[in-house]
Protein backbone atom coordinates (compact mmCIF):
# COMPACT_ATOMS: atom_id res chain seq x y z
CA UNK A 1 0.00 0.00 0.00
CA UNK A 2 1.52 3.28 -1.15
CA UNK A 3 1.57 5.75 2.14
CA UNK A 4 3.02 8.65 0.39
CA UNK A 5 0.95 11.75 1.12
CA UNK A 6 -1.27 13.73 -1.67
CA UNK A 7 -0.94 16.92 0.42
CA UNK A 8 1.32 18.10 2.60
CA UNK A 9 0.76 20.86 5.05
CA UNK A 10 2.87 23.00 6.37
CA UNK A 11 2.73 24.64 9.40
CA UNK A 12 4.94 27.04 11.21
CA UNK A 13 5.21 28.12 15.08
CA UNK A 14 7.01 30.20 17.24
CA UNK A 15 4.87 31.60 20.67
CA UNK A 16 1.36 29.92 19.73
CA UNK A 17 0.59 28.13 22.90
CA UNK A 18 -2.68 30.25 22.71
CA UNK A 19 -3.28 29.02 19.24
CA UNK A 20 -1.93 25.92 18.26
CA UNK A 21 -4.87 23.27 19.43
CA UNK A 22 -7.09 25.33 17.46
CA UNK A 23 -4.83 25.04 14.26
CA UNK A 24 -4.21 22.05 14.98
CA UNK A 25 -7.26 20.41 15.50
CA UNK A 26 -8.13 22.11 12.20
CA UNK A 27 -6.03 19.67 10.46
CA UNK A 28 -7.37 16.83 11.91
CA UNK A 29 -10.79 17.27 11.45
CA UNK A 30 -10.28 17.53 7.56
CA UNK A 31 -12.22 14.83 5.85
CA UNK A 32 -10.65 13.72 2.92
CA UNK A 33 -9.89 9.98 0.54
CA UNK A 34 -6.57 10.96 0.36
CA UNK A 35 -3.37 10.92 2.79
CA UNK A 36 -2.30 14.24 4.49
CA UNK A 37 0.71 15.28 6.06
CA UNK A 38 1.37 17.56 8.46
CA UNK A 39 5.03 19.29 8.57
CA UNK A 40 5.50 21.59 11.70
CA UNK A 41 8.44 23.75 12.55
CA UNK A 42 8.33 25.17 15.74
CA UNK A 43 11.17 28.06 16.08
CA UNK A 44 12.42 27.25 19.91
CA UNK A 45 9.18 28.51 21.01
CA UNK A 46 9.63 29.96 24.67
CA UNK A 47 6.22 28.91 26.06
CA UNK A 48 4.35 25.80 25.92
CA UNK A 49 3.70 25.46 21.84
CA UNK A 50 6.23 22.55 21.62
CA UNK A 51 5.16 20.50 24.87
CA UNK A 52 1.53 20.29 22.47
CA UNK A 53 3.08 19.52 19.91
CA UNK A 54 4.44 17.05 21.24
CA UNK A 55 1.33 15.71 22.46
CA UNK A 56 -0.43 15.75 19.01
CA UNK A 57 2.38 14.03 17.86
CA UNK A 58 2.32 11.33 20.24
CA UNK A 59 -1.59 10.47 19.68
CA UNK A 60 -0.91 11.25 15.57
CA UNK A 61 2.46 9.90 14.59
CA UNK A 62 1.39 8.94 11.24
CA UNK A 63 0.31 12.62 10.02
CA UNK A 64 2.30 15.11 12.07
CA UNK A 65 6.44 15.29 11.31
CA UNK A 66 7.75 18.12 13.52
CA UNK A 67 10.87 19.62 13.51
CA UNK A 68 12.11 21.62 16.66
CA UNK A 69 14.39 24.16 17.20
CA UNK A 70 16.44 24.51 20.50
CA UNK A 71 17.79 27.53 19.60
CA UNK A 72 15.48 30.82 17.31
CA UNK A 73 16.96 30.25 13.93
CA UNK A 74 14.95 33.46 12.72
CA UNK A 75 17.20 35.16 14.83
CA UNK A 76 20.39 33.77 14.30
CA UNK A 77 19.77 35.87 10.67
CA UNK A 78 17.94 32.38 8.90
CA UNK A 79 14.69 34.36 7.65
CA UNK A 80 13.64 31.66 4.89
CA UNK A 81 12.39 28.80 7.44
CA UNK A 82 10.44 27.54 5.46
CA UNK A 83 12.68 26.48 2.50
CA UNK A 84 15.67 25.79 4.95
CA UNK A 85 14.14 23.74 7.18
CA UNK A 86 10.57 22.38 5.58
CA UNK A 87 10.82 21.93 2.60
CA UNK A 88 13.08 18.85 2.66
CA UNK A 89 10.73 17.09 4.38
CA UNK A 90 7.54 17.90 1.99
CA UNK A 91 6.44 14.66 -0.26
CA UNK A 92 2.96 15.80 -1.17
CA UNK A 93 2.09 16.45 -4.52
CA UNK A 94 0.20 19.60 -3.57
CA UNK A 95 0.99 21.92 -0.51
CA UNK A 96 -1.17 23.61 1.78
CA UNK A 97 -0.19 26.38 4.49
CA UNK A 98 -1.39 27.39 7.95
CA UNK A 99 0.37 29.36 10.72
CA UNK A 100 -0.02 28.38 13.99
CA UNK A 101 -1.88 31.39 14.90
CA UNK A 102 -4.92 30.74 12.24
CA UNK A 103 -7.12 27.69 11.90
CA UNK A 104 -9.75 26.03 9.49
CA UNK A 105 -13.16 25.69 10.14
CA UNK A 106 -14.23 23.59 7.07
CA UNK A 107 -13.73 20.31 7.44
CA UNK A 108 -13.77 19.46 3.15
CA UNK A 109 -11.62 22.39 2.66
CA UNK A 110 -8.37 20.12 1.18
CA UNK A 111 -10.79 17.77 -0.46
CA UNK A 112 -12.67 20.38 -2.36
CA UNK A 113 -9.35 22.32 -3.59
CA UNK A 114 -7.54 19.00 -4.72
CA UNK A 115 -10.67 17.60 -6.33
CA UNK A 116 -10.50 21.21 -8.10
CA UNK A 117 -6.53 20.99 -8.67
CA UNK A 118 -6.69 17.13 -9.95
CA UNK A 119 -9.92 17.77 -12.34
CA UNK A 120 -8.01 20.99 -14.09
CA UNK A 121 -4.32 20.62 -14.65
CA UNK A 122 -4.04 24.10 -16.36
CA UNK A 123 -4.27 25.40 -12.45
CA UNK A 124 -1.51 25.13 -10.57
CA UNK A 125 -3.19 26.99 -7.45
CA UNK A 126 -6.38 27.46 -5.71
CA UNK A 127 -7.50 29.24 -2.51
CA UNK A 128 -10.93 31.00 -0.44
CA UNK A 129 -12.34 33.08 1.82
CA UNK A 130 -11.46 33.87 6.03
CA UNK A 131 -12.70 35.22 8.64
CA UNK A 132 -11.15 38.00 10.13
CA UNK A 133 -10.51 37.67 13.84
CA UNK A 134 -8.99 40.90 15.86
CA UNK A 135 -7.41 39.19 18.89
CA UNK A 136 -7.40 42.20 20.95
CA UNK A 137 -10.81 43.06 20.70
CA UNK A 138 -11.86 39.21 20.84
CA UNK A 139 -14.35 39.60 18.26
CA UNK A 140 -14.50 38.71 14.23
CA UNK A 141 -14.85 41.46 11.97
CA UNK A 142 -15.30 40.85 8.71
CA UNK A 143 -14.18 38.02 5.74
CA UNK A 144 -11.81 38.80 3.53
CA UNK A 145 -10.55 37.24 0.60
CA UNK A 146 -11.19 37.77 -3.41
CA UNK A 147 -11.12 37.03 -7.31
CA UNK A 148 -7.99 38.56 -8.04
CA UNK A 149 -6.84 35.62 -10.16
CA UNK A 150 -4.22 37.42 -12.28
CA UNK A 151 -1.13 38.60 -12.65
CA UNK A 152 -2.24 42.33 -13.05
CA UNK A 153 -4.75 42.20 -10.70
CA UNK A 154 -2.42 40.88 -8.06
CA UNK A 155 0.30 43.10 -8.51
CA UNK A 156 -2.47 45.84 -7.73
CA UNK A 157 -3.85 44.35 -4.56
CA UNK A 158 -3.20 41.19 -2.95
CA UNK A 159 -6.41 39.35 -2.17
CA UNK A 160 -4.88 35.80 -1.33
CA UNK A 161 -5.20 34.98 2.38
CA UNK A 162 -2.18 32.64 3.28
CA UNK A 163 -3.64 30.07 5.43
CA UNK A 164 -6.07 28.81 2.59
CA UNK A 165 -3.59 28.38 -0.56
CA UNK A 166 -3.44 24.94 -1.90
CA UNK A 167 -0.87 24.73 -4.77
CA UNK A 168 1.29 22.42 -6.57
CA UNK A 169 4.52 21.52 -5.13
CA UNK A 170 6.86 21.06 -8.54
CA UNK A 171 5.49 24.75 -9.78
CA UNK A 172 6.85 25.70 -6.25
CA UNK A 173 9.97 24.61 -6.30
CA UNK A 174 10.60 25.92 -9.60
CA UNK A 175 9.95 29.29 -7.80
CA UNK A 176 12.63 28.60 -5.46
CA UNK A 177 14.99 27.62 -7.82
CA UNK A 178 14.19 30.52 -10.92
CA UNK A 179 13.54 33.45 -7.93
CA UNK A 180 15.85 32.35 -5.22
CA UNK A 181 13.39 34.39 -2.62
CA UNK A 182 16.23 33.88 0.08
CA UNK A 183 18.41 36.15 -1.52
CA UNK A 184 15.86 38.93 -2.37
CA UNK A 185 15.80 40.73 0.67
CA UNK A 186 12.01 40.63 0.36
CA UNK A 187 10.03 40.48 3.84
CA UNK A 188 6.84 39.03 2.38
CA UNK A 189 7.13 35.39 2.13
CA UNK A 190 3.84 33.89 0.56
CA UNK A 191 3.32 37.10 -2.13
CA UNK A 192 6.07 36.31 -4.42
CA UNK A 193 4.83 32.64 -4.50
CA UNK A 194 1.35 34.12 -5.51
CA UNK A 195 2.63 36.24 -8.40
CA UNK A 196 4.85 33.44 -9.77
CA UNK A 197 1.75 31.47 -9.59
CA UNK A 198 -0.06 33.71 -11.79
CA UNK A 199 2.43 33.87 -13.93
CA UNK A 200 3.29 30.71 -14.92
CA UNK A 201 -0.19 28.95 -14.34
CA UNK A 202 -3.88 29.45 -13.68
CA UNK A 203 -5.28 30.27 -10.14
CA UNK A 204 -8.56 29.53 -9.09
CA UNK A 205 -10.60 31.34 -6.36
CA UNK A 206 -13.49 29.39 -4.80
CA UNK A 207 -15.98 31.81 -2.99
CA UNK A 208 -16.44 29.57 0.17
CA UNK A 209 -15.03 30.90 3.86
CA UNK A 210 -12.55 28.21 4.73
CA UNK A 211 -10.68 29.33 8.09
CA UNK A 212 -9.95 32.21 10.65
CA UNK A 213 -7.53 34.60 10.12
CA UNK A 214 -5.81 35.95 13.87
CA UNK A 215 -4.95 39.31 13.33
CA UNK A 216 -2.53 39.72 16.25
CA UNK A 217 -1.32 42.97 17.60
CA UNK A 218 2.51 42.50 17.03
CA UNK A 219 3.28 40.59 13.12
CA UNK A 220 4.87 41.35 10.30
CA UNK A 221 2.05 43.06 8.61
CA UNK A 222 0.06 44.50 11.32
CA UNK A 223 1.96 46.30 14.31
CA UNK A 224 2.18 49.66 16.15
CA UNK A 225 5.10 50.57 15.19
CA UNK A 226 5.04 52.66 11.84
CA UNK A 227 8.84 52.40 11.20
CA UNK A 228 8.15 48.48 10.86
CA UNK A 229 4.92 48.94 8.85
CA UNK A 230 6.48 51.08 6.37
CA UNK A 231 9.63 49.03 5.35
CA UNK A 232 6.94 46.23 5.31
CA UNK A 233 4.80 47.97 2.60
CA UNK A 234 8.03 48.88 0.85
CA UNK A 235 8.91 45.58 0.69
CA UNK A 236 5.90 44.74 -0.92
CA UNK A 237 6.15 47.46 -3.57
CA UNK A 238 9.94 46.24 -4.26
CA UNK A 239 8.27 42.71 -5.09
CA UNK A 240 5.58 44.20 -7.15
CA UNK A 241 8.01 46.27 -9.15
CA UNK A 242 10.24 43.13 -9.60
CA UNK A 243 7.49 41.02 -11.55
CA UNK A 244 6.02 43.89 -13.12
CA UNK A 245 9.43 44.63 -14.79
CA UNK A 246 9.39 41.12 -15.79
CA UNK A 247 6.88 41.41 -18.34
CA UNK A 248 5.77 45.07 -18.25
CA UNK A 249 2.07 44.92 -18.13
CA UNK A 250 0.99 47.95 -15.67
CA UNK A 251 2.79 51.31 -15.68
CA UNK A 252 5.10 51.54 -13.23
CA UNK A 253 3.73 55.04 -12.40
CA UNK A 254 0.18 52.93 -11.57
CA UNK A 255 1.85 51.26 -9.29
CA UNK A 256 4.17 53.90 -7.39
CA UNK A 257 0.58 55.89 -6.55
CA UNK A 258 -1.29 52.84 -5.61
CA UNK A 259 2.18 52.84 -2.85
CA UNK A 260 1.66 55.88 -1.98
CA UNK A 261 -2.15 55.94 -1.06
CA UNK A 262 -1.19 52.11 0.75
CA UNK A 263 1.84 54.29 2.90
CA UNK A 264 -0.39 57.31 3.54
CA UNK A 265 -3.26 55.33 5.14
CA UNK A 266 -0.71 53.64 7.33
CA UNK A 267 0.20 56.47 8.48
CA UNK A 268 -3.66 58.21 8.95
CA UNK A 269 -4.58 55.18 10.57
CA UNK A 270 -1.83 55.92 13.03
CA UNK A 271 -2.23 59.05 13.35
CA UNK A 272 1.38 60.07 12.23
CA UNK A 273 1.31 63.78 10.77
CA UNK A 274 4.63 63.77 9.72
CA UNK A 275 4.32 60.74 7.14
CA UNK A 276 0.35 61.71 6.03
CA UNK A 277 1.86 64.54 4.64
CA UNK A 278 4.97 63.03 3.20
CA UNK A 279 2.94 60.44 1.54
CA UNK A 280 -0.08 62.84 1.02
CA UNK A 281 2.06 64.98 -1.63
CA UNK A 282 3.18 62.44 -3.70
CA UNK A 283 -0.77 61.01 -4.68
CA UNK A 284 -1.57 63.09 -7.84
CA UNK A 285 -5.24 61.76 -7.81
CA UNK A 286 -6.60 63.29 -4.34
CA UNK A 287 -9.64 62.02 -4.25
CA UNK A 288 -11.96 63.88 -1.31
CA UNK A 289 -12.07 60.64 0.78
CA UNK A 290 -8.39 61.00 0.74
CA UNK A 291 -8.46 65.10 1.50
CA UNK A 292 -11.22 64.49 4.40
CA UNK A 293 -8.42 61.88 5.75
CA UNK A 294 -5.47 64.19 5.63
CA UNK A 295 -7.40 67.16 6.93
CA UNK A 296 -8.58 64.87 10.04
CA UNK A 297 -5.37 63.87 10.42
CA UNK A 298 -3.77 67.26 10.56
CA UNK A 299 -6.35 68.36 12.99
CA UNK A 300 -5.98 65.60 14.80
CA UNK A 301 -9.18 64.32 14.80
CA UNK A 302 -9.34 61.26 12.39
CA UNK A 303 -10.13 58.55 14.96
CA UNK A 304 -13.62 60.37 15.65
CA UNK A 305 -14.56 60.31 12.09
CA UNK A 306 -12.91 56.90 11.21
CA UNK A 307 -15.76 56.06 14.37
CA UNK A 308 -18.39 58.34 12.72
CA UNK A 309 -17.93 57.12 8.81
CA UNK A 310 -16.05 54.10 8.64
CA UNK A 311 -13.00 55.57 6.29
Amino acid sequence: MDNTPLVTICCITYNHAAYIRECLNGFLMQETNFKFEVVIHDDASTDETQSIIKEYCEKYPNVFSPIFQHVNQYSKGIKSIIQTFCVPQFRGKYIAMCEGDDYWIDPYKLQKQVDFLESHPDYGMCYTKVKRFVQKNNKFIDEWGGPNETMDKLLIENTIPTLTAVFHKAIYYNYLTEIHPSKRGWLMGDYPIWLYFAQNSKIKFINETTGVYRICTESASHSNDLEKIIRFNNSYHDIRTWYNSRQNTIPQEKLDQNQAVLLFNSSVFRSSKEYAELYYKRIENKTLKIRIKYWACMLGIYPIIRYISKL
